[in-house]
């Protein structure tokens, strides 16, 4: 009997207990104006629009180039075939020391859909539970020639926050973001390099090659496409003292995901496996001779592979970066300094067949600057910031991400 009053007593006490602690109320609203989660205003991949005039300050690292899929054969002994990239021009103009500025145009938005908040009790912080959409289009115009768009990428998020005490916002979720060559630079890219189409090898058309070597023959297969298709995201922000934000995020690709090019691809793919060769068709599809593969030749394929694999499966192709902001409240709005640091793990394979190797440094990206922000100066709880940035790592566009970019912008954005 006593065991049982003591059980009972102990039952009411906490049930006491959790009463005290969670005394406070829940509210549920439907399409807060402000995400739990906030874009970081220097990440050059957030969700957040912006309209900057960009000068690259080193004339060898702009994007001038396109990076390509090449197939060179010398006929006599196709087991020699090999597949590789290279950078080629697209046109004469891109090419001159003077012609170094760019329009970069983000159009994005990120949303809180649904948002139910408990708002705390004594011991018991307030608790924000909230579902996330966002989503951007980004390209960018050559301000010389024709004002060619270089590409169009787009990306997305899709996924869930959580905060505590009105301080630290954890968010997690699926990222997909890829892009497409622009129409008119792709014109000009395949009559540049006289691509004739009317010989074909290995789903490439012969070109005229810079580099040719005596006996053998090139076929452009297609520019080098960057796509993560379905990546697992999850960061961390906090708000401190003195109007200081922290942040920092990791991006994982799933297990498998189309990742191009076939070179950033991690050997250990958990990917259906074709019954009559044994092969990774994931793999297969995305670097060999399927219709929407690079054509590089099999032997290839499995180096490439054998070559991470001696890494014991350490290369994921993660994209990690972190933050620091910090305001200055005025009356009008704030000042604010910012600074983001990308690291891309893919950055170990040197972007090339064979060039690999886990003592490869993580390719990194630092962006800093700073400006003016108007708070809510639109009426859905938006800022807009006139701001300016010095970057040095990727291209902010997708399918230029192998050139190097050195470069200050100036211009408008909008969280």
């Amino acid at each position: 009997m006593k065991k049982v009053l003591f059980a009972v007593l102990i039952v009411v006490l906490a049930w006491g207990g959790v009463s005290a602690a969670f005394a406070g109320t829940f509210s549920f609203d439907p399409m807060p104006q402000v995400p739990l989660f906030r874009e970081p205003v220097a990440d050059p991949y957030s969700f957040s629009s912006k309209l900057h005039i960009a000068m690259a300050l080193d004339e060898d690292n702009r994007p001038n180039k396109v990076y390509s899929v090449i197939i060179e054969t010398d006929g006599a002994n196709p087991e020699n075939d090999r597949g590789f990239y290279d950078f080629l021009p697209y046109d004469d103009t891109p090419l001159k020391a003077g012609n170094n500025k760019y329009i970069n145009m983000k159009t994005a938005m990120s949303l809180g859909l649904l948002r139910l908040r408990y708002s705390g009790e004594g011991w018991v912080p307030s608790i924000d539970l909230e579902l996330n959409l966002a989503g951007y289009i980004n390209t960018i115009f050559n301000m010389f020639g024709k004002n060619d768009t270089l590409d169009f990428d787009g990306a997305y998020l899709l996924g869930a926050s959580v905060r505590f005490a009105d301080c630290v916002s954890i968010r997690v979720g699926i990222h997909h973001f890829s892009g497409h060559y622009g129409d008119e630079m792709l014109e000009k890219f395949y009559k540049y390099n006289k691509v004739d189409s009317s010989e074909q090898y290995r789903g490439g058309s012969l070109f005229e090659y810079a580099k040719a070597e005596a006996g053998k023959k090139y076929y452009l297969v297609s520019p080098v496409e960057y796509v993560r298709d379905n990546s697992w995201i999850a960061g961390i922000s906090a708000d401190l003292p003195f109007g200081i934000r922290l942040y920092g995020e990791a991006e994982l690709p799933q297990n498998p995901s189309w990742l191009r090019p076939f070179v950033h691809c991690p050997a250990d793919y958990d990917n259906p496996v074709d019954g009559d060769n044994g092969r990774p068709t994931m793999i297969d599809r995305i670097g060999g001779d399927a219709a929407d593969g690079e054509q590089i030749p099999q032997y290839q394929l499995d180096e490439e592979q054998n070559l991470k694999r001696t890494a014991n499966g350490s290369y994921k192709a993660w994209r990690i970066h972190t933050g620091l902001e910090w305001r200055i409240n005025v009356g009008f709005g704030s000042v604010f300094a910012a600074a983001d640091v990308q690291f891309h793990q893919d950055g170990q394979t040197l972007h090339k067949m064979g060039g690999y190797d886990k003592s490869n440094p993580w390719e990194m990206e630092l962006t800093v600057g700073g400006g003016i922000e108007l708070g809510d100066f639109l009426s859905d709880g938006r800022t807009v910031r006139l701001e300016a940035y010095y970057h040095n790592g990727r291209v902010p566009a997708t399918q230029w991400f192998y050139q190097r970019f050195s470069s200050v912008t100036v211009g408008i954005g909008v969280n």
